[in-house]
């Protein structure tokens, strides 16, 4: 497919304001207690729901950071897995998508509605599986409850709730509705000071949707010589 490179170069550097929300890759849960157990320190909360959620390995997480470059991650289960987003290129935005299915990996663009399949190298020099695990949410539960409160954002009333992962210093603030909709998320620096608020959602998944692929055409890709000239870090 054309302009494979810019398109990861584009996916890279806008996950990487992803991994700025997310706790230690590790996979340490508070006070040990296994994946399939919520964290006390969400016990009772207005985020014990997306965290539930979060530790199924079974939902949607939409955000849009201050790029305004949508991005939609979606697991199911160990072996479902997809990423998309809107690149801006010559002619208008395209729609950029990594999916792995069923032990195979994909690539989409919905420009052209094609899809190929990725080999094993192919997945390792694009980094594919970096970047899953930097859009992953399955770092939030390594946190500490630290306090509730309310806000106001363009003139609607909210109250948010901070945690702090000690693993690496930082502190983050998530934003809900009256109706307790987890609505916005924000880093907090030392003097209380909320960064950039980012628009996100988390959904229950339907693994129906990745039979999306049913819709594209696929074609053959010849083996990318090189990754694209950019670098990703690990969620921090």
């Amino acid at each position: 497919m054309k302009n494979m490179k810019k398109y990861i170069a584009i996916v890279l550097s806008v996950l990487m304001l992803t991994a700025l929300f997310a706790a230690c890759s590790n996979g340490d849960k508070e006070g040990g207690k296994s994946n399939n157990e919520i964290p006390s320190a969400f016990e009772g909360r207005l985020m014990e729901p997306y965290i539930d959620l979060i530790l199924s390995k079974n939902y949607t997480f939409e955000t849009t950071p201050k790029t305004e470059t949508p991005i939609t991650f979606v697991q199911y289960g160990e072996d479902q897995k997809m990423l998309s987003l809107n690149v801006e290129l010559e002619g208008g935005p395209t729609a950029v998508t990594y999916m792995l299915k069923d032990g195979t990996y994909y690539l989409l663009t919905a420009a052209d509605k094609n899809y190929t399949e990725l080999s094993p190298s192919q997945v390792k020099k694009l980094k594919v599986e970096e970047l899953f695990n930097n859009a992953s949410l399955e770092k939030f539960p390594n946190a500490s409850f630290v306090g509730t409160g309310s806000a106001t954002i363009s003139g609607v009333e909210y109250t948010y709730e901070d945690y702090y992962n000690p693993l690496v210093q930082v502190k983050n603030r998530y934003f809900f509705n009256e109706d307790g909709t987890l609505t916005y998320m924000a880093r907090l620096n030392d003097k209380g000071k909320t960064g950039t608020k980012i628009p996100v959602s988390v959904l229950e998944t339907n693994p129906t949707v990745f039979d999306v692929l049913n819709d594209y055409n696929f074609i053959e890709q010849a083996p990318t010589k090189k990754a694209a000239n950019a670098t990703t870090r690990k969620a921090s």
